[in-house]
């Protein structure tokens, strides 16, 4: 399962990745570009999957958020199962945490995906947790003004706020974009008809 970090340049996406993989004590690889790097890590779950006994992998990846890379993103996003989008908390990354999050939706649509939550039966909907990052500094949008930013009167997707510096709540993000991608994996192989067989088969 692949879980991709999405969010502005230096909002803390590489930052996340690290200090999740460093837990995990995974190694974390590079994919150099030509002036910035692509970071990923992979690690396999050690308990199995109770679906055909099958062992779920998950790869995890993070990449520059500079418009120039936008090709690059796109081309990370192919398969994706989940999205941990982090936002920077300062107010003036505020223009910008909703120019990337248009940036991911449209890459998305290309793909014929949609975010899970938002209005389009035509699209595959991907789950996104929010991780509000940075809120550890001084002069930061309060949660409730972010919240109204990125609409979730409306959108009821995940919200988690933390710190990626010292590792606040990273883990919790990751665990809980995991967690979605694992929801639908478990629909994919059950349906959704059949979720009492899949409680049962835990």
């Amino acid at each position: 399962l692949k879980v991709v970090y999405y969010g502005p340049a230096y909002a803390g996406k590489t930052t996340s990745l690290r200090y999740f993989a460093s837990r995990l004590e995974t190694e974390v690889k590079e994919l150099p570009t030509a002036d910035d790097r692509s970071v990923f890590f992979e690690y396999t779950q050690s308990e199995m999957f109770p679906a055909n006994n099958l062992e779920v992998k998950f790869l995890y990846w993070t990449l520059p958020g500079q418009q120039k890379y936008r090709r690059t993103r796109h081309l990370v996003l192919a398969a994706t199962d989940a999205i941990v989008f982090v936002a920077d908390s300062q107010y003036e990354m505020a223009d910008r945490n909703l120019e990337m999050l248009n940036d991911l939706e449209e890459l998305l649509a290309d793909r014929g995906l949609c975010l899970e939550g938002r209005p389009n039966i035509a699209l595959q909907p991907v789950p996104i947790v929010l991780f509000y990052n940075k809120r550890d500094l001084s002069n930061i949008m309060p949660i409730p003004y972010m919240d109204m930013i990125f609409g979730r009167k409306t959108w009821q997707v995940p919200r988690i706020a933390g710190e990626a510096t010292s590792g606040k709540s990273v883990i919790q993000a990751a665990n809980a974009a995991a967690g979605l991608a694992l929801k639908r994996l478990e629909e994919t192989i059950y349906g959704p008809e059949n979720e009492q067989v899949a409680a049962e088969a835990e």
